[in-house]
């Protein structure tokens, strides 16, 4: 299987490998240095018109981030495919042969024990580029809103 990941996260990477799927990140042009360390089979920026244009087609895609990349890599996806998205379905999807799964985070405390374990074992590596405290979630926020952090921002209670 081979899929895109939009709004890439380790935790995603890290369970779709599981799966033994061929994982595709797509990222912005400015964080395929830091996209690089994932432990993906490719990197792709999703607002490089040339680079989405070579992707191959793809079995499904996880979008999580705009309705504007989604629209770009639609067309990559191949007849039969799954398009998981928070967003909702895009209009882009309307009459093609795809199937578009709304998804959203639950608790689910059996996977949280797993990703723990990978953590634990060194599996799934999560960055922490800086460390904060609670009363400045809002600064944190900001920041994580920017992308400019370079990894996860850990809020210390």
């Amino acid at each position: 299987m081979t899929g895109a990941l939009g709004g890439v996260g380790r935790s995603a990477v890290y369970l779709a490998k599981q799966l033994d799927a061929h994982v595709i990140a797509g990222v912005k042009e400015e964080q395929k240095n830091d996209a690089s360390s994932l432990a993906v089979d490719r990197v792709v920026a999703i607002d490089n018109s040339e680079e989405i244009a070579e992707l191959p087609e793809l079995d499904a895609i996880a979008d999580t981030v705009d309705q504007d990349a989604i629209s770009k890599l639609i067309p990559k996806l191949k007849s039969g495919g799954v398009l998981g998205s928070v967003l909702g379905k895009p209009r882009e999807a309307e009459g093609k042969d795809i199937r578009v799964e709304a998804f959203m985070a639950t608790p689910d405390a059996s996977l949280l024990r797993q990703m723990a374990d990978a953590v634990r074992d060194r599996k799934l590596v999560i960055p922490i580029a800086r460390r904060m405290k609670l009363s400045e979630a809002g600064e944190a926020h900001s920041l994580a809103e920017k992308g400019s952090v370079g990894g996860k921002i850990l809020l210390i209670p």
